[in-house]
């Protein structure tokens, strides 16, 4: 009986400590991901990963990645590829590029956006596809304004937006930055980040549409991610010197300064200390808005901003135009 018990108890002995060495294993392995319990706002973790256009398919593929690899092991929420960056051969979706990105994707818990060359049917397009963190397709954006010679087709869907965990996002492509409308789309569909994956590097048209359109835009080509006020950042982390990595907080927020000040001024004498004013009109700035953002942990500026009654800016200007436009079509005053 002794010894029966004896050899119940050294199995059960191992099975604890393989347990623990399994538990240890894992521990070593956990990815360290944004805990947004802790922090204030809604924040994001993004890497633009800029290893270029075109290539041979498997050398790129490989070195994507390897970058995969380092995005996931920093945390990233989601990553974005460039436009083809594993060459040009056509491939369906889900195909041998997708699918390798998507082991990824799941291992480290995060979305990526893995732009190829798609063959749909009888058709080619220039695609970015959404595989969200659980390594499924969750969307695909085919490029709208395919540049001269690239010799594919040109998408009939148009600009997308994507619901992710974190927020709503779009994707345009490349030549697509100099078309107003399709980032005037991105605005109509309400996106807190569009992704900008490309094969050149766009400059201040970008740091434009940012500012305009009060979203942030991660462009992949130079690393040159761009803040909501139309600023590039400066603080960005670079892991790998083609990988850069920036924490967005989606909860920020502009409000105009059209008939909100004492709403405004009530709104943060009520709650000092959890939001403040990031930014007002100044000299440097004449736009007449403030911008928000929350610096208590559990504190959201854009539920404080309902609670107040305080339209964000853009539900104001959605709101004016769409008022306005009614009233023209009436002959109606404002």
């Amino acid at each position: 009986m002794k010894r029966k018990t004896m050899k119940t108890f050294t199995a059960f002995l191992a099975c604890l400590i393989i347990s623990s060495l399994a538990n240890c294993v894992w521990a070593k392995e956990a990815i360290p991901q944004l805990d947004q319990e802790k922090l204030p706002g809604r924040q994001v973790k993004v890497a633009a990963i800029c290893i270029g256009f075109d290539g041979d398919h498997d050398v790129k593929l490989k070195l994507a990645i390897e970058h995969l690899h380092t995005a996931g092991k920093n945390g990233v929420d989601i990553a974005c590829l460039p436009e083809e960056f594993a060459g040009t051969e056509a491939e369906p979706v889900p195909g041998p590029t997708t699918k390798a990105v998507a082991k990824l994707a799941r291992k480290y818990n995060m979305y990526v956006i893995c732009p190829i060359r798609e063959q749909a049917g009888d058709e080619q397009y220039n695609t970015a596809v959404l595989i969200d963190r659980k390594g499924k397709v969750a969307g695909y954006y085919r490029k709208v304004f395919v540049f001269w010679g690239e010799g594919l087709h040109v998408s009939r869907e148009g600009v997308k937006a994507f619901d992710t965990d974190f927020g709503r996002i779009s994707i345009l492509t490349c030549f697509d930055l100099n078309y107003a409308e399709l980032w005037r789309q991105c605005d109509a569909l309400d996106v807190d980040i569009v992704f900008w994956p490309s094969a050149y590097g766009g400059g201040s048209p970008l740091n434009a549409y940012a500012i305009l359109y009060h979203y942030y835009i991660v462009p992949v080509w130079a690393g040159n991610i761009i803040d909501i006020t139309g600023k590039t950042f400066e603080n960005i982390e670079k892991p790998h010197p083609k990988q850069f990595i920036a924490t967005l907080d989606l909860d920020r927020a502009f409000a105009h300064y059209d008939f909100n000040s004492k709403k405004v001024e009530k709104m943060l004498a009520e709650h000092k200390g959890e939001i403040k004013v990031e930014r007002k009109l100044s000299d440097e700035d004449l736009a007449p808005w403030w911008l928000f953002k929350a610096i208590k942990p559990g504190v959201s500026v854009r539920k404080l901003l309902k609670k107040y009654e305080i339209e964000t800016l853009r539900e104001y200007q959605h709101r004016s135009r769409k008022q306005i436009n009614e009233a023209r079509k009436k002959g109606k005053r404002i």
